[in-house]
Formats: C-alpha cells, sequence, structure tokens
C-alpha cells in the first residue's frame, strides 16, 4: 500500500466484506498526525482472530487468497511515525479500528483521498456511508442516505458522486 488513502480502501473493503450495511469513516487531520477512525456494523472479529489480525499469513478470506497484508501493513507504517493502530471488535456487532500516523518523514502520503471515498460510495450498493474529514478546522461531511433510491451504476451519477469529493477535497 502506498498511500494512507490505500489503507482507508483496504479496510472499508474489510468492512464491506464482513456484510457491514453501515460504515462510518472519520479521516482527521492537522499539521501534526492523522486519525482515521472507521467503525462498521459488520459480523466483527471473535478474540482468538482478532488476536491474529497483525499477522500477515493470517486472513479468513483463504478461497481468495493466503495472505492478509492490509492491517499488518498499515500497523507497520504507522508505527515507523510513532503513531499506533487500535482494533476492538464483537461478533455480530462490528468493528472499529482506529489508527494514528504522525507527520514525519516515514508518513506516507495522503493519496486520493477523493477517489478513494467516491469509489467506496459507488461500488457497494447495500451499505450506508458516513465520511466525515477534516483538515485543521475545516470539515466536510458526507452521508450516502442522501442517494437512496439514486441509481449509482449511473456513468453520470459516478462522474457526480467523483466531482462532488474532488470539489469537497479541494476546498479543504
Amino acid at each position: 500500500m502506498r498511500t494512507i488513502a490505500d489503507h482507508v480502501l483496504d479496510i472499508a473493503q474489510n468492512s464491506v466484506n464482513a456484510q457491514a450495511t453501515y460504515v462510518k469513516i472519520n479521516f482527521v487531520e492537522d499539521h501534526e498526525k492523522i486519525v482515521i477512525k472507521i467503525k462498521d456494523n459488520g459480523c466483527g472479529i471473535n478474540k482468538e482472530e482478532l488476536s491474529k489480525i497483525f499477522d500477515p499469513f493470517f486472513t479468513t478470506h483463504e478461497e481468495i487468497r493466503r495472505v492478509g497484508l492490509g492491517l499488518p501493513f498499515l500497523k507497520q507504517n504507522a508505527e515507523l511515525t510513532g503513531g499506533y493502530v487500535h482494533v476492538s471488535s464483537t461478533p455480530k456487532i462490528g468493528t472499529v479500528l482506529e489508527a494514528t500516523l504522525f507527520k514525519t518523514i516515514d508518513c506516507q502520503p495522503i493519496g486520493d483521498l477523493a477517489g478513494t471515498f467516491a469509489a467506496l460510495v459507488t461500488s457497494s450498493t447495500g451499505v450506508t456511508w458516513e465520511i466525515r474529514r477534516c483538515l485543521g478546522k475545516e470539515c466536510y461531511d458526507f452521508s450516502s442516505k442522501a442517494l437512496d433510491g439514486v441509481d449509482l451504476s449511473s456513468p453520470k451519477v459516478i462522474k457526480m458522486i467523483f466531482e462532488y469529493f474532488k470539489n469537497m477535497e479541494s476546498s479543504l
């Protein structure tokens, strides 16, 4: 994973894969650090699996791949900056991930956050997305509830959503 946006995409996709119907993303950035919090109502993770989630050779998706590199890479990248990753989960309730990365020389670039948010919203029908993005004191909020009944497979709608996030990011 080259950018922080790649990590957000990976974690949010994990939520979708865990049958979440609601995913809340908070991405808060200031001059010292980046704090990411992703909360879902997916199937959750039991204690045994939770103790293994940072092991790159552990995955619950054996039929797809034999390694799970997303969380181990996020943890490694956060710790390189002096930050951390914490995951809490309750089976049948959901999972919360919080990561803090300090803006040191070892911090990855943020990447295309607008494209990441737009891709998540347009590719995961049946999921309600709540996104809060802050840069310093400036923030924007997005709720996919506003898109209920909108055809998210329409190229025109997809383009509008991508433009929305691009405009919101540039306004920060």
